[in-house]
């Protein structure tokens, strides 16, 4: 069974059971965790999120006596030559014992070639290229993955939305090009047409002639397999070129906080997916995730998007592992982790952290929420709705 989480006893389960400790030691373990994320460059926001939660767990971590982590933070500024240059200084000048991190499979990819080929444990953070997890690795592991992706993203289109024609536009990256092939296979079994099926260059700045082919296939609805700064560039166009649509999808980056801010009414009605956010929390872990919140409010400022909550969990996977082998030992080695990490079973606010044999998560979900009035409603999966679906949208001009 997993670690549950105590009423009232957050702060004492961090310093032993979610370091997975056994009987306390004389002298804590030391251990180097080296981080890599995109701090800079065009996925710099999202890496900040990453690192701010693997900040936070690194910090929980070293209030225990047990442990005493170093953490070695890199910046791969989005290139994936960065990246490999940054893993081989980690592991083999600075001695990391475990990597965590890493934003898009372009940067996670050559990130796990060089783990692998040093034998030391790396958790990705955000990760969905289904080929990764196929190579019969053994010290790749990550906390998210493309299936649930697609559950979630075709079951609200299919059980909610039922519409005749969908429009997908991707990036191009490996995860977002997977989960659009993914989706119109699904959608095809459903006999549901996909007149519009397009990739894209992440980071463009004019989607008016891709937009203006959803309109003339009379699409009902729009994936947009696409992230963050994307979103925010196409529904703004859509309202300017009047594309009116009954159900606007977007798979990464809808969950931050910045698209009801800097979208404002035209943000209304959006479906998006998330894993987690501020008051949505896998059942029976609210009071950690409360506990979270305050903790990243205290120490940043501001409130958490969810990517911060794929860095911490993914942080505290890798502690919990050097938690144990310290436990057992005395003295962590990058073995030991990985044994850790094969043998983990952890409840996070997240999700219940398995790996099966591949370094799958076995227990990642996403869940599509909506914006409603400015905030964030779980309308699909139906256990875990908070209110319903909106939909079809209004027109523009109805808003």
């Amino acid at each position: 069974m997993p670690q549950r989480i105590p009423c009232g006893a957050w702060a004492a389960f961090l310093v032993s059971l979610a370091l997975g400790f056994g009987p306390a030691v004389a002298e804590a373990a030391t251990i180097t965790l080296g981080e890599i994320n995109p701090l800079t460059g065009r996925f710099a926001a999202h890496g900040t999120a990453l690192h701010r939660g693997v900040l936070l767990a690194v910090e929980e971590a070293n209030a225990s006596p047990l442990l005493r982590v170093t953490l070695a933070t890199r910046d791969d500024e989005g290139r994936p030559d960065r990246a490999v240059a940054a893993a081989e200084e980690l592991i083999t000048r600075l001695r990391a014992a475990a990597l965590v991190g890493g934003y898009v499979d372009t940067l996670v990819g050559p990130i796990s070639e060089v783990a692998e080929r040093h034998k030391v444990p790396y958790v990705a953070t955000a990760s969905l290229d289904e080929r990764l997890t196929q190579r019969g690795y053994r010290y790749f592991f990550r906390i998210s993955h493309l299936q649930a992706y697609v559950d979630s993203m075709l079951g609200v289109v299919r059980d909610l939305f039922r519409p005749r024609r969908v429009a997908i536009l991707f990036s191009a990256t490996p995860g977002a090009s997977q989960l659009a092939r993914r989706q119109r296979e699904r959608l095809e079994q459903a006999a549901i047409r996909v007149p519009v099926f397009e990739m894209f260059t992440s980071g463009m700045s004019d989607f008016a002639p891709l937009l203006a082919r959803v309109r003339d296939a009379d699409a009902e609805v729009l994936i947009a397999d696409a992230f963050f700064a994307d979103h925010l560039v196409m529904v703004r166009q859509l309202r300017a070129l009047e594309v009116n649509l009954k159900g606007f999808l977007g798979a990464f980056g809808m969950e931050f906080p910045e698209v009801v801010r800097d979208l404002g009414p035209s943000g209304e009605y959006l479906f998006g997916t998330t894993g987690w956010e501020p008051g949505i929390a896998e059942p029976g872990t609210e009071e950690a995730s409360r506990a979270f919140v305050a903790q990243y409010r205290r120490r940043f400022g501001g409130e958490p998007p969810p990517l911060a909550m794929h860095g911490y969990v993914a942080a505290r996977a890798i502690l919990a592992a050097a938690g144990r082998a310290a436990g057992r030992s005395g003295e962590v080695e990058p073995q030991a982790i990985r044994q850790g990490l094969q043998e983990l079973d952890l409840l996070t606010p997240l999700e219940r952290v398995q790996f099966d044999s591949r370094g799958e998560a076995t227990h990642y979900r996403r869940l599509i929420v909506q914006i409603q009035g400015g905030t964030r409603i779980v309308v699909y999966p139906p256990d875990r709705a908070t209110g319903k679906a909106r939909y079809p949208m209004p027109t523009w001009k109805e808003r």
